[in-house]
This record gives structure tokens, C-alpha cells and sequence, in this order.
């Protein structure tokens, strides 16, 4: 049987779990204790879980926001990325509503659960957590609740260490080892109640909170709510965007970091923002080949230092590009289709084929704010903080959580401060990257250290680092330039500590064999000392061959010290070495591809075409659209195509005036919310 788990990776560790069995459409297929429907499927090489209107499904969100992976688990319709894996569970393909089994077992009722608290925050990453751990520092009871099994959100799948500052944000310390952190602090505390596996569903005008677990429905009655429930990726529509294979970047990073499973062989990338430069190289690191990125713009929109750490381990950019379609079949996506921008439109003759498995879209955020937009409208003391309230890094969202938490405590009567600085760094910590400065290398001696961060962005981890003192930012801001003048003892703990792996050191103190030393988080078997490797610059360009010399790997930091010797200019001017080599193709098109045929709405296979018939034909409102085409009338409410139905109305010019949210978050079953349960015969 085919398994796709990973079985090395060289930040995490791989930790053997028990093994269970379940049933895909009768076939025996093996998982691992705590596993989603999801990825125990992908893990053995199963990507389609069904089918809507003859449009195969699988992943897209993994993140229970979408209902692509929707399938039927022991008779009930469930979201395969949100349901654990149990022994004997029998899950079927969601095919059509029909196929679902009829009850036989007579059923019985109980009530819901009742729960009151002082404060009930809901969502459980870097926001919540630190919202919850201030809250309880005051001594404030309080319900910390999460849909999912591990407290941490997005940290959970984030390998790299972070940026910010080292003193309040866990700056240059991996992100699920934040998690960590962050778990064992609220541990520590009577005051904080976490329930993890519960989703808020609804905010309701008699001021409680309703929820569901696998405990039944619950009714929780707070006196102040707190919003964490993070973001969700805005989707982009193209010519193929609705195969399986092409996932939002978060799903990609859920099924490799979070579930240890390899969701593809060959990568290509929408966008260019920090998440989608962080999910490439977090590819690499598992042994995925990233065939390139694309980007509307001129440059990337993420931090350049994580762009140019790609660059020179040979990533191919496409700046100015835009994606035309994805190409492949009903078992998923065989290769993408980009094309340069030109005078505003895609230019053809320009277009380029890339084979890739795997298509990402990295192409910005949205809040997850519906449960604090209700609850405003019900009159709720109610918060929200992180993603929820404003997209932004993780380090945001933690001075977010302890702000609002502050704010919280007012609203109790009690009088807390919120000092300066804490609003001082959150919107330091919450700002667009900052200036670009072109790099200019100075030479320091023999042994030294060159420093190649050439934007200002929110990060000192190296400053600390240094046991001679030697690296300090050229500023009193935390968004200063680290800048090398002093002393180098040759430790290399600067380059364990880069966030970025943007610095290296230069040692010329053999003249005959100068030595360039390079931080190193790919996996170690693809390099050996004797390996021959391409040196490259800053920019990813080539400068020559080098001779590995030495491995120097700290379990401490999870990284690895390559020693390359080269020539002295070499030497000073690498900064890094490319593993592989990965080449597009020309690939030029006749003529567009059929815009109007892609999908819209996923859920209910909507097109762009029958969108655009219908308000030509006189549909004078989205209620209207939604009546006659049933878009964003899907199981995901409307999350994922929404914002794509309103640009479709804006281009016909049909004003949108805003869209009504359901009164529950997700969809529910009456059993849940009636408390009927099957008895036993």
C-alpha cells in the first residue's frame, strides 16, 4: 500500500504513533492515532474523497471552512480535515445527498450542555492563547475554546523560526515550538478552562454562545466574548482552479508540517507574500520540488529576505506573471500555465508550461470575523483580536491577544493600563515591510560575518545572539538593519539564530584555503562533505563551484553549518548553494482560455460565465443570483466564492449592497442542535 507520511524531515521530529484501520469505499486503508479523514487518505495516496456534479473533490482549505472534503463517516456527512480517524470507521465518497444511509436505530434526546464563564474566548492560536494568559494573570476565569484537537493554530505548521522582537514575541524560536510555549503557559493556570475539538456556531440574542463538540451541543453564557478565530485565504479564479491539487497555501502547510504527509512531488506557487514564500520553502525542506512562483507584481510582496533565501537555493521567481490556467484530469492537476503581464493583460506569446502536481494560492487573507460581526449586532461585550480583527504576522497577533485582554479588564471595571510601548511594538509588529537598501558587504579582517538583511522588517534575534556584542541594529527600532562591527569569534551563533538564513561568515584565515561557512535547513542526506555545489549570491545568481568541507548540525537550533571552500571573492560574496536544478518550458497558446467556463463557486460548480448570463439577462441582485444560480447558497456559506461573485458584479456593473450572514457559522445537523442521539439496538 502506498504511503505517503514523511519519514525524516530536518526540523521535526517524526514520532512513531499507533497504528488503526478504517474503510475508504470498502478498501482497508491504514492510519495513525490522532490523524484526520484528510490526511490518512493523502497519506495513502488518495486525493479525490468525491464528487458534485460530476467535478471531482478533494482538499482545499483544511481549515473546516470550505466543504471540499466533505465525505460520509459511519453514515454522517462530516469534513474530512476536521474528523479524526477511528478504528473500523467506514468513510464513503460524498457523492450526492442520496447516498446517505437511512437511520434504522431509534433515537433518543438530551439536553445541551450548559456553561457559564467570565470570559469565553474563542480560538486558540497565538491571539487567544496570549489573550487567555493575560486574562488569567489578572486572575479572570476564563473558557478557552478551539475547533481543533491542539491548541495553536497556525503555529502548528510553521517550521521557521520567527521574526520580532526576542523580549515579547518569541522572536528567532520556531513557530509549533511557540505553540508549545504558549500551551504550557495557559496549563499553568486555574483560571483558564480549555476545551479543545469545540466550534462556535452562533451568537444568539438571549446573550449565549452555541456550540458543538463531540460531547453533544453545548450553551456556553459568558459576560464577555473574545473573537481569535484567525483568517481564511482569499481565493483566485482561473481556468482549472476547482482540481484537485490546487490548494489554498495554509491546507498545503496543515497536511506537510501539522500531519507529517507529503501532499505533492512537484510545487508551483500563486503569490509571493510571506505565506507563500514561507510554504516554499517549507517544501524543500520535506523534499518537494518548487518549480517556481508567480507574482502580479514587479517584486515580491513578502519579506525579501524570505525571497532571496529561494532565490539562491535556485527557485525560479516570475515577477509580472499571472496565472492562465491549471492543466490536468479528474485525478487532479498535471501541470500550470502562466503568462508575463503586458500593457495590463496577459500577453500569450509569453506563456510558460510548468509541470507541477501541486498548485498553491498564496494570494492574502481574510478575517474570519463573523461570530464578532453578530455579536456587535446583538449588543454582546464582545472582542475581537489577531487575524480576526486585522491581518497581520503572528507576533501581531500575540501583542494583539494581551491588548485586548487589557481591554477586557476595563470593561470590568478594573484599571489596568495598556502601556505605550506594548502599542508601540504591535504596530511596529503589524506594518508592511519597510525600506529596501541595496547590499553593500564590508569587509571586517579575516573572520567575520556578513549580514545580508537588506529591508527594514521587525527582528533582533542576532543582535542577542552574539557573545561579543558585536551585532546591533543601526536604530533604536526593532525594524533597524543588524550590522556587524567588533570582534568575531568564529561561534557562528548568528547564523544558528537568523530567522532568515540571512547571514553567513567568511573565513580567510588559511589564505590558501579561504572558507565561506552557510547556514543549512534542507534535508542533510542531499549534501555530504566532498560534495562539489553551485555557489550563488545574494540575488540567487551563480558566482562558481565550492567543495563542501565540513557539517557542523545543532539539534539545539535544528540547523546545519555548511563549511564550503572556494575562492576568497566566492567566498565573500556567497550566500547560499543550490541542491537542484529545476527548468520550465515554453509553452505558448493560441488563444485564451475559456475565462467564463471556470468555476466560481466551488461548492455548487457555479461558472463565471453563467454569473455574468444571468445579470445580463436582468438579475438586478446578488439574492437574485444566489435564487436562480444557488452560488454561494453552499455548504461553505459563501467563505470561499463570495468575494469572487462580487468582483463578477462590480465588472458588470452590478453594485453589490452587501451579503447577510447565516445565522450559524457552520453547517449544523438538527440532531446536533436537537440532541438526538441513535441508541444502541
Amino acid at each position: 500500500m502506498l504511503d505517503f507520511r514523511l519519514k525524516s524531515h530536518p526540523i521535526l521530529s517524526i514520532k512513531e504513533k499507533d497504528s488503526l484501520s478504517f474503510f475508504f469505499s470498502g478498501e482497508k486503508i491504514s492510519a495513525k492515532a490522532g490523524e484526520t479523514i484528510s490526511s490518512a487518505l493523502f497519506a495513502a495516496g488518495i486525493r479525490i474523497f468525491g464528487e458534485k456534479k460530476g467535478r471531482p473533490q478533494g482538499i482545499f482549505c483544511a481549515n473546516g471552512q470550505c466543504s471540499q472534503c466533505s465525505v460520509i463517516a459511519d453514515g454522517k456527512v462530516v469534513k474530512a480535515c476536521m474528523t479524526l480517524v477511528k478504528e473500523g470507521m467506514d468513510v464513503r465518497p460524498f457523492l450526492k445527498p442520496e447516498s446517505l444511509p437511512d437511520s434504522v436505530s431509534p433515537l433518543e434526546f438530551k439536553d445541551p450542555i450548559y456553561l457559564s464563564t467570565k470570559v469565553l474566548v474563542i480560538g486558540a492560536g497565538p491571539a487567544g492563547l496570549s489573550c487567555a494568559v493575560e486574562l488569567a494573570e489578572a486572575g479572570v476565569e476564563t473558557l478557552l475554546i478551539d475547533d481543533k484537537p491542539e491548541a495553536g493554530g497556525k503555529l502548528l505548521m510553521q517550521t521557521h523560526p520567527f521574526f520580532g522582537s526576542k523580549e515579547e514575541c518569541y522572536a528567532g524560536v520556531r513557530g509549533f515550538e511557540i505553540a508549545s510555549k504558549l500551551y504550557e503557559k495557559i496549563s499553568s493556570y486555574d483560571e483558564i478552562k480549555y476545551m479543545p475539538s469545540v466550534s462556535a456556531i452562533g451568537m444568539f440574542s438571549d446573550f449565549t454562545v452555541g456550540a458543538v463538540s463531540d460531547s453533544g451541543y453545548i450553551l456556553i453564557k459568558p459576560e464577555c466574548v473574545v473573537v481569535a478565530t484567525g483568517a481564511r485565504e482569499k481565493a483566485f479564479s482561473f481556468p482549472g482552479w476547482h482540481l484537485p491539487g490546487v490548494y489554498g497555501a495554509g491546507a498545503f502547510q496543515t497536511i506537510l508540517n501539522r500531519d507529517l504527509v507529503k501532499p505533492a512531488e512537484k510545487l508551483f506557487i500563486i503569490g509571493a507574500g510571506n505565506v507563500g514564500l514561507i510554504a516554499a520553502f517549507h517544501a524543500m525542506q520535506a523534499g518537494i520540488k518548487v518549480c517556481g512562483i508567480c507574482e502580479l507584481g514587479a517584486d515580491a510582496g513578502g519579506y525579501q529576505v524570505h525571497a532571496l533565501k529561494l532565490k539562491r537555493l535556485g527557485v525560479p521567481f516570475y515577477f509580472s506573471h499571472t496565472v492562465q490556467a491549471a492543466l490536468g484530469d479528474a485525478k487532479g492537476v498535471k501541470s500550470v500555465v502562466i503568462a508575463e503581464i503586458k500593457d495590463g493583460k496577459a500577453d500569450l506569446s509569453s506563456s510558460k508550461k510548468i509541470d507541477a502536481d501541486a498548485v498553491l494560492l498564496s494570494v492574502g487573507f481574510q478575517s474570519v470575523n463573523e461570530l464578532f460581526l453578530e455579536g456587535k449586532k446583538l449588543n454582546f461585550n464582545i472582542y475581537s483580536c489577531g487575524d480576526a480583527a486585522e491581518i497581520a504576522e503572528a507576533g501581531a497577533a500575540m501583542f494583539s491577544g494581551k491588548l485586548t485582554a487589557r481591554k477586557v479588564l476595563r470593561s470590568f471595571g478594573q484599571k489596568v493600563e495598556i502601556p505605550e510601548d506594548w502599542l508601540e511594538k504591535f504596530n511596529v509588529m503589524k506594518s508592511r515591510p519597510g525600506k529596501i537598501y541595496d547590499f553593500q558587504p564590508t569587509e571586517y579582517g579575516e573572520l567575520y560575518p556578513i549580514i545580508r538583511c537588506v529591508q527594514e522588517i521587525p527582528c533582533n534575534p542576532c543582535a542577542y545572539a552574539c557573545p561579543n556584542g558585536s551585532i546591533k541594529l543601526n536604530s533604536d527600532k526593532i525594524t533597524g538593519i543588524p550590522v556587524f562591527s567588533g570582534k568575531c569569534s568564529g561561534c557562528g551563533q548568528c547564523l544558528r539564530v537568523c530567522p532568515a538564513l540571512s547571514i553567513t561568515l567568511f573565513d580567510g584565515r588559511d589564505p590558501e584555503n579561504p572558507k565561506a561557512i552557510l547556514p543549512y535547513e534542507l534535508n542533510l542526506s542531499l549534501i555530504n562533505v566532498g560534495k562539489k555545489v553551485e555557489l550563488t549570491d545574494i540575488e540567487g545568481k551563480a558566482l562558481g563551484d565550492g567543495i563542501i568541507q565540513d557539517i557542523s548540525f545543532s539539534n539545539r537550533y535544528k540547523r546545519a553549518l555548511v563549511t564550503v571552500a572556494s575562492s576568497e571573492f566566492i567566498c565573500k560574496n556567497a550566500a547560499g548553494f543550490i541542491v537542484e536544478e529545476l527548468v520550465s518550458k515554453d509553452f505558448s497558446l493560441d488563444s485564451d482560455l475559456p475565462e467564463d467556463d471556470e468555476i466560481v463557486c466551488r461548492c455548487e460548480s457555479v461558472t463565471a460565465g453563467q454569473i455574468k448570463t444571468m445579470i445580463r439577462n436582468g438579475a438586478s441582485s446578488l439574492h437574485e443570483l444566489k435564487a436562480l444560480l444557488r452560488c454561494a447558497m453552499g455548504p461553505c456559506a459563501g467563505k470561499t466564492c463570495a468575494s469572487l461573485i462580487e468582483r463578477i458584479c462590480r465588472s458588470e456593473g452590478l453594485e453589490i449592497e452587501g451579503r447577510s450572514l447565516r445565522p450559524l457559522e457552520f453547517e449544523t445537523s438538527f440532531r446536533v442542535l436537537s440532541g438526538a442521539y441513535e441508541v444502541k439496538k
